[in-house]
């Protein structure tokens, strides 16, 4: 009788452990279905450069259960779960793009991130990885204040069909490189912004639409 309770124990110890782990292994899943992916931890470091957001465009990209996938914030579209396009343009935002987001985003899911950031407020230099996004097809940085030069390995990007960096005061630097551009269709800068040589002439295989503002 003793060695049967003492069975019975043992059994029930076992089954208490084998609960504790499976709760444990219920925790831990959970909190990875409820953590924020790569891409979300990406808009995040953008999120936390934007110093200035007058209409609260951003207020739910946080780190929240209840706006846990990216695809729900605003401004943010996706295609079959992942995103593809930030689209940030005409809300008055200020602050920097911080190199480290600019290296998040380097996989061929969110290549068109950076598409839409017109008319804002954002300033410093632009961060030099953008040149490693070699699937960006638009470059829509006009209308802020960003300041130095201009990535001269632009060229390398030979999926750019639009730049738009007009009305940037102190943007300068706009190289012959651009020429290497096979799909530009259309561009757009300030004539400080241009150095010699970086005017397109004529072209035989495609139209291309250049604005230049003095």
């Amino acid at each position: 009788r003793i060695d049967k309770n003492r069975k019975l124990i043992r059994l029930k110890d076992l089954s208490i452990a084998f609960c504790f782990v499976v709760v444990v292994f219920l925790f831990n899943n959970l909190g990875l279905c409820c953590s924020l992916n790569e891409e979300g931890n990406a808009l995040l470091k953008l999120r936390q450069k934007i110093m200035s957001d007058s209409f609260g465009a951003l207020s739910n990209w946080v780190d929240d259960e209840a706006f846990v996938d990216p695809c729900n914030w605003f401004g943010v579209e996706c295609s079959d779960g992942r995103v593809v396009v930030s689209n940030l343009k005409d809300l008055c935002l200020g602050g920097t793009l911080a190199p480290k987001f600019v290296k998040l985003i380097n996989i061929k899911s969110m290549v068109n991130m950076l598409q839409y950031f017109e008319e804002n407020s954002f300033s410093g230099t632009i961060p030099e990885g953008f040149v490693e996004l070699k699937e960006l097809v638009v470059l829509d940085l006009g209308y802020n204040n960003f300041s130095g030069h201009l990535l001269v390995d632009l060229g390398s990007n030979i999926s750019l069909a639009i730049i738009l960096l007009d009305n940037n005061e102190f943007l300068v630097g706009l190289s012959p490189e651009i020429n290497e551009l096979r799909m530009l269709s259309e561009c757009q800068a300030d004539e400080n912004q241009l150095t010699n040589g970086a005017k397109m002439s004529a072209c035989t295989e495609r139209v291309t639409t250049w604005y230049v503002t003095n």
